[in-house]
């Protein structure tokens, strides 16, 4: 709707072409066929962000708390926020095939966002990419649920790393973070976005 005449062009951005890129790989590793099961097992998954200091994510009694990477530090509370998503997925992903996954958030623009699948955010996009295709290879789907900050004490208490806070409001937690699965820790690097470049493009495939 945006071209005068079917003869003028119009410049891509690095984005656009990301997209097409995603597109290209997620039709190579989905053949198109869906087929009905019966309702899924579900799980559910509660993560928080402590602005510029870390993330921290919930699977029952198990638990991870990481520092939020260097080069993503300056960036917004949501790009933080589904990253702490994404980096539950590089954590236990691989356990949830034929699961169905309910991540609790308590960011409003991030719950629609996931629900929706776009965002106006483009770097809060490309990790959508990310989760959406990694739920594709590892077999599970997703939903996403707010959650008020009173609610999700434990997940904001990793993230803090006041772990002794953790273990009073629940001590049957497990006593060490879990750590990320090695055979998804190659997803990382599709994250950093370089302006300069005609478009910046990486997927981790299973080995």
């Amino acid at each position: 709707m945006k071209f005068p005449s079917e003869f003028s062009w119009r410049h891509m951005s690095a984005y656009a072409h990301t997209d097409i890129q995603w597109w290209l790989s997620y039709t190579q590793a989905w053949n198109g066929v869906h087929i009905l099961d019966q309702q899924k097992p579900t799980l559910h998954i509660y993560t928080d962000t402590s602005s510029m200091k870390g993330l921290g994510g919930m699977l029952g009694d198990e638990w991870f708390s990481s520092q939020c990477p260097h080069q993503f530090r300056s960036r917004d509370i949501q790009f933080k926020e589904i990253y702490a998503v994404l980096q539950a997925i590089l954590h236990w992903g691989l356990a949830w095939d034929i699961h169905h996954v309910v991540f609790h958030v308590d960011n409003t623009v991030i719950v629609t966002s996931i629900g929706s699948g776009t965002s106006h955010n483009p770097q809060v996009a490309n990790v959508l990419r990310s989760i959406v295709m990694l739920a594709v290879q590892l077999g599970f789907s997703y939903s996403c649920s707010w959650v008020s900050s009173s609610n999700n004490q434990l997940a904001d208490a990793a993230s803090q790393f006041e772990y002794s806070r953790l273990f009073i409001i629940t001590p049957s937690m497990q006593k060490k973070p879990c750590e990320m699965h090695p055979q998804l820790c190659g997803i990382k690097h599709m994250l950093i976005y370089h302006p300069g470049s005609p478009f910046s493009y990486g997927m981790a495939l299973i080995p």
